[in-house]
Parts: C-alpha cells; sequence; structure tokens
C-alpha cells in the first residue's frame, strides 16, 4: 500500500526542461539548427458543474485560467514539438486560483539519412479534476499523476522501441502502477518489398514498487510491402512469463500480425492500421481514420496488458475504443465530437469490467487570429461494482471558453 504522499508541482517544471533539453543535446548539430517558434496563450473559461466537495445537486459556476506554452522547432530533417498547460480554477467555495491540473506533451522526430529516423515522445498529466483531460482510464477522485514515454529507432538493419507508463496517486489507499515494454527487430534479409525479421520483446509491470509480471519473447517471420500503400507482418515464436507474486512461470506461443493499408489501396473507403500481438495475453490495436477537406473521421480499437493500479492490486487488462469527428461547417465554425468506451479488469481475476464512458463536444470559432470562442460540453459515466461501490460516477458540464494567442 503507497504511504500518503504529495504528488511535486516541481515534477511538471523539471519534465518540460528536461524533454526541452533532451533533443538539443542527442541530436546532431545539423539538424537541430533551424528556426523556433513560441507561442503564448491563455484559455479562460467558465462552466456550469459540480462544486468541488459537494453533492451531485449541488451546482455551481467555476471559474478556470489556464496559461499555455507551446514550442515547434524545425530544422533540417527534424521537428520538435512541445506544449504545456497549467490550470487553476475558482468558485463560489474556494477564493482561487487554486491549482487543479498539468499537463505537458512533446514529440521529436529527426532523419538524419535515407534509413535511418528516431523519434521520442513524452507525456505528463497531474489533475485532481476528474474531467479535467480526456484520458481513457478510470476515474480517480482524488490527485493523481501519469507520465508515457517513447522512443523509436530506425536503421536498414535494424529497429527498436521502448514504451513507458507511470501512474501514481495521492491518496493512499491506492496503488501507484508502472509497465514498461521494449521491443527490438533485425533484419538478416532485406529487399524492398520483403524483409526476413527476427525479433524479441519484453513486458515489465510493477504494482506498489513491486515486481507483478514479466514477459520475453522471440519471435520471427516476415514483413512485405505488396504494392504502394499496403503492407503486413506475420511473426511466429515463443513466450516467457513470470509471476513473482504467485511464484509461477510459463511458456506460450507468441504471435505477430499486423496490416497497414491507405485509403483505396484494398478498396476501402479509408486508412487502417491494425496490429495484434499474442502471448500471456492477446494485446494490440485496430485504428481507422477517414481524411476528407472539411470531414475527418478517426476511430480506434485498443487491448492492453499493463498497470492501472488505483484499486487494482494486480495487473489490468484494458479495452478502450475512442472516435472522433471534425468537421467544419459554415461561418469558420468547427465542430469537434470526442468519446471513447473503456473497460477494465484484474489480469488474473476474471471477475466484472470497470466500465469508465466519456464523450466531449465543442463548437468553435475564431473571432480573430488570436482569439477563439467556443462552447464546450462534456459527460463521463462510470460503473463501479460490490467491491468498489464508491467508483461508480456520473456527471456532465457545460462551459464556455475563450483560447488567447497560440491556436
Amino acid at each position: 500500500m503507497n504511504a500518503r504522499h504529495r504528488i511535486p508541482r516541481s515534477a511538471f517544471t523539471s519534465l518540460c526542461l528536461a524533454l526541452l533539453c533532451a533533443p538539443a543535446i542527442t541530436a546532431p548539430r545539423p539538424a537541430w539548427s533551424g528556426t523556433a517558434a513560441f507561442g503564448p496563450g491563455l484559455d479562460l473559461e467558465v462552466r456550469q458543474d459540480q462544486l468541488p466537495g459537494a453533492g451531485p445537486d449541488d451546482q455551481g459556476w467555476i471559474a478556470r485560467v489556464s496559461p499555455r506554452l507551446t514550442l515547434l522547432h524545425t530544422g533540417i530533417g527534424s521537428t520538435l514539438e512541445f506544449t504545456g498547460v497549467r490550470s487553476f480554477d475558482s468558485n463560489e467555495r474556494l477564493a482561487g486560483p487554486a491549482w487543479v491540473g498539468d499537463d505537458a506533451a512533446l514529440r521529436f522526430l529527426t532523419t538524419p539519412g535515407p534509413h535511418t529516423a528516431f523519434s521520442a515522445n513524452a507525456g505528463y498529466v497531474s489533475s485532481r479534476d476528474p474531467l479535467g483531460s480526456n484520458l481513457t482510464g478510470p476515474l480517480t477522485f482524488s490527485e493523481s499523476a501519469i507520465a508515457t514515454g517513447g522512443a523509436r529507432l530506425e536503421l536498414w538493419r535494424l529497429e527498436s522501441e521502448f514504451q513507458l507508463r507511470s501512474h501514481t496517486y495521492e491518496s493512499p489507499a491506492q496503488f501507484d502502477g508502472l509497465s514498461r515494454a521494449w521491443e527490438v527487430s533485425t533484419f538478416p534479409f532485406r529487399r524492398p518489398e520483403t524483409r526476413a525479421v527476427l525479433s524479441g520483446r519484453g513486458r515489465d509491470v510493477k504494482i506498489a514498487d513491486s515486481q507483478a509480471l514479466n514477459t520475453t519473447s522471440i519471435t520471427a517471420g516476415l514483413r512485405r510491402t505488396h504494392f504502394e500503400g499496403l503492407s503486413s507482418e506475420l511473426e511466429i515464436g515463443a513466450a516467457a512469463t513470470r509471476d513473482p507474486i504467485r511464484g509461477t512461470n510459463s511458456w506460450d506461443p507468441a504471435v505477430v500480425a499486423g496490416i497497414e493499408a491507405d485509403h483505396g489501396a484494398i478498396r476501402m473507403p479509408f486508412d487502417l492500421r491494425a496490429r495484434v500481438f499474442k502471448d500471456v495475453a492477446t494485446t494490440g490495436y485496430v485504428e481507422a481514420a477517414l481524411p476528407g477537406r472539411r470531414i475527418r473521421l478517426a476511430a480506434r480499437g485498443e487491448q492492453t496488458l499493463g498497470a492501472e493500479g488505483g484499486y487494482f492490486r494486480d495487473p489490468t487488462l484494458a479495452r478502450y475504443l475512442t472516435f472522433e469527428v471534425r468537421d467544419t461547417l459554415r461561418g469558420d465554425y468547427l465542430l469537434t465530437l470526442q468519446g471513447s468506451f473503456g473497460q477494465t479488469r484484474s489480469f488474473y481475476e476474471n471477475g466484472p469490467w470497470l466500465n469508465t464512458n466519456r464523450a466531449w463536444a465543442s463548437l468553435s470559432r475564431s473571432v480573430f487570429p488570436w482569439l477563439l470562442a467556443a462552447l464546450d460540453y462534456s459527460f463521463v459515466n462510470q460503473d463501479g461494482d460490490a467491491s468498489v461501490p464508491s467508483w461508480v460516477f456520473r456527471r456532465n458540464r457545460v462551459g464556455l471558453r475563450l483560447t488567447l494567442g497560440a491556436q
């Protein structure tokens, strides 16, 4: 069980500085040279919502101010994007502004050669507002922080990738979760259309700083580009799983299958991406996107094995279905609809799923080049079960938002 602790606000500032400095240190000097654009901004929002610490019928007006900073750096074969937001609330019960959340995101990409690419991404969300972000996981009702990161290296004969996700909680009644995954693939035989591949993969899951699950797999197979816009992959091998808590070890078949198809490649009107990995569990994703000049549709289904933590003291199996619709209306209005349907349960116990559903809608219009006005609506519903009835939650809110500065 976690000891009671505060999630430090300084972590947000330290992360921002580290993320901005890392690409400058690791990238070659010619790639880093280029133009940089800084975009300070400010979000002002007034919404009708349940007041903090009040019952569901005690509604009131809450004001939020969120200063933002964006950075875009473009160089020779490299791009760096960074966004940082800190939010403060005030209401009739709280003489603010009082901190409610931080949100930072970074994406870095460099291609120093025709067959060489390196990319990195990182994110940090810390909030005590259950509707403060569009995350897909279960709701938490005390302050928590989610940190994510990843890196990918692509060479002619080698590909490697690393992903990390950490979810920490302020409440001592909830468990911190940490999951890490890595993948390394080599190509002993490679032609423009066909690659023979030998891969190694691993997954490491920790709950409350204790090892909960470890998997390692080795697979071999082929990746093939059938024609422009259509490619597939298939690998077969074996996976070893170690469960330190229960003291068990097991072997399972390992299978990797994937497909990438651009719209029109196989007579489909949308882009399709899918990848499935089977070892001790079946994980993977399938996503589809319909590009257009005025309307954009996107959907993604995903199943993961990781460490959500919170009231889950075991590794968790999670399923998510997310969608997004963007439509440019007459009069330069932009309509955005987003939603997610999530299910989470313990991986070891075949118990009930914890269902978490979210919806978000926004109608916005650019009033001036430096001013955006929007009407927002958000809704969230979470079911509980007999073991955690306090997780039952249902709330909706509506608000008016003004965005000044960088859009």
